[in-house]
């Protein structure tokens, strides 16, 4: 088995601080859904657009350092294309919060009912990320078993979320003549396709990590 080389493992740091903002974004959301009717939940929703900033910042010193680095061409594309997944994670939580923002601005009532099946949705998106997040781990430390198993637990909390997201979407059919109804099902898509981007930047990983240890 090899080690992790400086540059990889640089290249690790970088993607670890990004998905570190992802994880306070993610805790942040799941704090504003679950009180949702308090004053300081703007706050709390604008802070999540500021982090999709910082990750954005972190995307670019990911580039330079990936073009400097002597690693190959292939294995940059595949470095680059995990760090597109992860800024596009960013960026659905960045589209959430507006949303969200949106529905405070408008004074919409959102049912118990409906705040319950999106909390869920958050909580079962945050255990995928989770997941992603000790894969990272496992590789930073060489350890290609944990990688492995914390890839196996990112498939089965994104199949996860798509039971609750498809339990979400027959409620909110339910409710269309409710104005937030729309934001809503924008938001629980958002949501879902966060999970499937986790997905997919969990097999960029593996194939990674197959090029480096195997």
């Amino acid at each position: 088995m090899s080690s992790v080389n400086n540059a990889t493992g640089h290249i690790l740091d970088l993607i670890e601080e990004q998905t570190r903002l992802i994880g306070n974004a993610l805790h942040s959301l799941h704090s504003c859904i679950s009180s949702f009717t308090n004053e300081d939940v703007v706050e709390k929703l604008k802070s999540i657009t500021n982090l999709r900033d910082e990750v954005v910042k972190l995307r670019r010193d990911l580039y330079n350092y990936i073009a400097r680095s002597a690693l190959g061409l292939i294995l940059k594309e595949d470095w680059i294309r995990l760090v597109l997944k992860i800024v596009q994670v960013a960026d659905y939580l960045e589209g959430i919060a507006y949303r969200l923002l949106r529905l405070k601005e408008k004074n919409w009532t959102i049912s118990e009912e409906i705040i319950k099946l999106i909390e869920d949705m958050i909580l079962k998106v945050t255990y995928e990320y989770e997941a992603f997040r000790k894969a990272l781990l496992a590789f930073k430390y060489s350890n290609v078993e944990q990688l492995i198993n914390h890839c196996k637990l990112v498939e089965e909390y994104e199949k996860k979320v798509d039971i609750a997201y498809r339990e979400t979407d027959l409620a909110t059919l339910e409710r269309l003549n409710e104005p937030a109804m729309y934001l809503v099902r924008v938001i629980a898509d958002f949501l879902e396709s966060i999970a499937d981007t986790l997905g997919d930047a969990s097999d960029d990983l593996m194939l990674i990590a197959l090029g480096h240890f195997g």
